[in-house]
């Protein structure tokens, strides 16, 4: 209801009310209806109101949905590769480990897995769309509280928590190349000339487990968590876009 239409009908109750000329029970039946009148059409503008919002909601939440979905299949993309990276490191580590612990060292191999010290990876998530409905403070346009807490732990935790691991392991690579740089002899062609030496090294050893550890006790298990919460929201979108 307008505020013209409900001044209109005040001011109508009030006319029967100051109005002689009829009966107090006349007069209570017209107050009554006209009070039923602005009831009802406050009621149906509320209604209106509601419905409306309610339909805003559903179109900004299935745009939303559609866009994660996208976002959420490259997030996923981008924590396999890093995933294959760490395994790959994984077993350059244990076979250098390996060399360090007394077997007989193959100079081919150590060159093979001598990129372990000098690469790493990192994820860019793709979090604009999360962080834009976050600061809108249009939360409530997710109706399933389920998958509401899945896409707010993934963002603030999950995905925070990978990063912080790869930040980890940078500084871990940025130790072991400078204990690499100080004592390793290259050949003319590049290799290592003395690999046995440097990794019998006491810190090159423990700097190379902790990286070791650190892949399978926190990397991988995290990147594991976070391509499963991915898949598990991208099942959930795909219920509510049906």
């Amino acid at each position: 209801m307008s505020e013209q239409e409900f001044i209109k009908h005040a001011k109508k109750t009030y006319a029967i009310l100051k109005s002689s000329e009829n009966g107090w029970k006349s007069k209570l039946l017209d107050i009554v209806i006209e009070i039923l009148i602005i009831v009802f059409a406050v009621s149906v503008s509320i209604w209106l109101h509601n419905w409306s919002e309610k339909r805003l909601d559903n179109k900004e939440a299935k745009e939303f949905f559609f866009g994660l979905k996208k976002d959420l299949e490259n997030d996923i993309s981008q924590m396999s590769n890093s995933k294959v990276f760490y395994e790959n490191t994984l077993s350059g580590i244990q076979y250098i480990l390996a060399v360090g612990d007394g077997r007989n060292i193959n100079k081919d191999s150590v060159n093979k897995y001598s990129g372990i010290f000098f690469s790493s990876t990192d994820l860019d998530p793709h979090i604009g769309r999360y962080e834009g409905l976050k600061s809108s403070g249009k939360f409530k346009i997710i109706e399933n509280p389920e998958m509401l807490n899945n896409i707010i732990n993934l963002h603030e935790s999950i995905i925070r928590r990978i990063q912080e691991l790869n930040d980890k392991y940078y500084q871990n690579n940025e130790k072991l190349e400078s204990v690499i740089i100080q004592n390793i002899r290259l050949a003319n062609n590049e290799k290592f000339t003395n690999a046995a030496e440097v990794v019998n090294r006491s810190d090159f050893k423990i700097l190379l487990r902790i990286k070791m550890e650190l892949i399978i006790y926190n990397i991988l298990p995290a990147h594991e968590l976070g391509i499963h919460k991915c898949s598990e929201i991208i099942k959930q979108i795909d219920e509510e876009l049906k």
